[in-house]
C-alpha cells in the first residue's frame, strides 16, 4: 500500500509542477513542441512537411516571433499568416485535427490564465482561418445548409 501511495505523490507531484506560458524560452517550448507533433501527424504533415515543404528551421522562429507577439505583445511579429495557407490544400477537418493538437500540447506543458488564453486564442485563429478558406471557395464540398425550424 506504502509504495502505491509513493506513486500516486510521485505523479501528482508531476502533474502540479506544470506551470503557466511565462517567457519566451516557453513560447519556444510550445512551439517546438506542437510543431513536432504537426510533422508527426500524417495529414498535416503532408499539407505542410510535403506540399508547402515548410522550412522547419526557418519557419518555426517565425512562429515562437507569432506566439510571443500574442501572448506578450513584443510587436516581433509583422507578417500576414493567412496568405501562405491560401495555396495550400486544407480542408475544414483539418482546423480539428490543429486545433486539438494545438490544445493538448498546452495542457500537456502548461496550466494557467496564459496557457488558457492560447488556448482561446488559437480557436479563433482557426474559425477566422476556415471561415477565409471557405469564403475563397477553397473546401471541396460546400457547408452542410444549417436547418431552420
Amino acid at each position: 500500500m506504502e509504495g502505491t501511495e509513493r506513486r500516486e505523490n510521485l505523479n501528482m507531484s508531476k502533474e502540479s509542477k506544470k506551470t503557466d506560458i511565462r517567457n519566451e524560452q516557453d513560447v519556444t517550448r510550445l512551439v517546438h513542441t506542437f510543431y513536432g507533433y504537426v510533422q508527426k501527424n500524417e495529414r498535416l504533415n503532408s499539407i505542410f512537411g510535403e506540399v508547402a515543404d515548410v522550412d522547419w528551421n526557418h519557419h518555426l522562429p517565425n512562429m515562437v516571433d507569432f506566439w510571443s507577439n500574442l501572448l506578450f505583445q513584443t510587436g516581433r511579429y509583422k507578417g500576414r499568416p493567412f496568405r501562405q495557407h491560401l495555396p495550400l490544400p486544407i480542408q475544414r477537418e483539418d482546423f480539428s485535427i490543429w486545433l486539438k493538437l494545438f490544445h493538448s500540447t498546452v495542457d500537456e506543458l502548461f496550466e494557467g490564465e496564459r496557457a488558457r488564453f492560447a488556448k482561446e486564442i488559437s480557436t479563433k485563429i482557426a474559425q477566422s482561418f476556415s471561415l477565409r478558406l471557405e469564403m475563397a471557395g477553397k473546401y471541396d464540398q460546400p457547408r452542410e445548409p444549417v436547418d431552420r425550424e
